[in-house]
């Protein structure tokens, strides 16, 4: 199976952009797409499934360490079942490519599988926040691209976007760049860059600081799953509004669902940004990731103090 990564820090817009791209590519080759997410559920998994698409998911830790074992036994069984032409592999939005290298380096990997293209989404409006405090693992998604979205560039400033193109040349002068909104772009020129990609050497260069694959510990990140059942529109609204100012913490990332009437509506917070959306059926609950979260606080304003359905990893 020839194999293409998507990276993308929390929020960028992988699943946007995937969600786009993965029904192109399979209209001209067989195509599976292999999620990684933190946590015991996967919200991207209910969103990839409502749209038919063929998904493997790894969760409960990155693909870097935590569930590096079942990366291969995933492998194995997506060639053994499926067989196809392309794997799309979506790492957590926390993975370093360094890491990521040592685990393609594996034999057993390589056997089955061979990385041929790279493609990386920034968000223009807070590249630079996430430049400064996330750790070296960043840059190297944006070095290990031959595709970089610039993505949001609607909420953007001009000197955002400026300095977003700027850091990018200068990790990375080979590489096509594009800005977009939504991901929105004409995707024959993704479909290109994953299709004329060619075999790669994937190779663990250690440098110094901080990397993604020490865990969410590392980055002095928590996790909070918060469960939604029973709300009404109105307080899940608040409840979002709140999560997005700081009332919970820092909220680097949370995403998930809220019921909404035969359906559920979808929750989206990045970095004090937030938005929800109309969508299908979908599990009762918000994973939130970030900095000094207060579980119980959050607990109480979604139960007014009744029962207790927060976790914390």
């Amino acid at each position: 199976m020839r194999a293409t990564i998507v990276y993308g820090f929390l929020g960028a817009g992988k699943t946007t952009l995937l969600r786009s791209l993965v029904p192109r590519l399979t209209a001209i080759e067989p195509t599976v797409l292999l999620v990684n997410e933190f946590g015991i559920e996967g919200t991207d998994q209910v969103v990839f499934a409502s749209d038919n698409l063929v998904v493997r998911e790894l969760i409960g830790g990155c693909v870097c360490c935590e569930v590096r074992g079942e990366l291969l036994v995933a492998l194995d069984q997506i060639h053994k079942t499926v067989d196809p032409d392309r794997l799309i592999i979506e790492p957590t939005g926390l993975a370093s490519p360094d890491t990521l290298a040592n685990v393609f380096m594996s034999p057993a990997v390589q056997s089955i599988v061979t990385v041929d293209s790279v493609l990386t989404l920034l968000d223009a409006s807070n590249f630079a926040l996430v430049r400064d405090s996330m750790g070296v693992f960043y840059p190297g998604q944006v070095i290990d691209a031959d595709l970089v979205l610039i993505n949001k560039q609607d909420v953007a400033t001009e000197v955002q976007r400026r300095e977003a193109r700027e850091w990018v040349r200068s990790l990375n002068s080979l590489a096509t760049v594009v800005e977009t909104v939504y991901c929105n772009m004409n995707p024959d020129v993704v479909v290109a860059a994953i299709r004329q990609g060619t075999p790669r050497m994937m190779y663990e260069a250690p440098r110094q600081g901080i990397n993604a694959h020490d865990g969410l510990d590392a980055l002095g990140l928590q996790r909070v799953v918060v469960g939604t059942d029973g709300l009404d529109t109105e307080v899940a609204e608040r409840f979002v509004q709140e999560l997005a100012k700081g009332t919970y913490g820092e909220v680097i990332r949370a995403k998930g669902f809220a019921p909404a009437g035969n359906g559920s509506h979808l929750i989206d917070v990045v970095l004090g940004d937030w938005e929800i959306r109309p969508f299908g059926p979908a599990p009762a609950r918000i994973d939130v990731i970030g900095r000094n979260l207060t579980s119980h606080e959050m607990e109480h304003v979604l139960t007014n103090g009744i029962t207790e359905f927060t976790r914390t990893t």
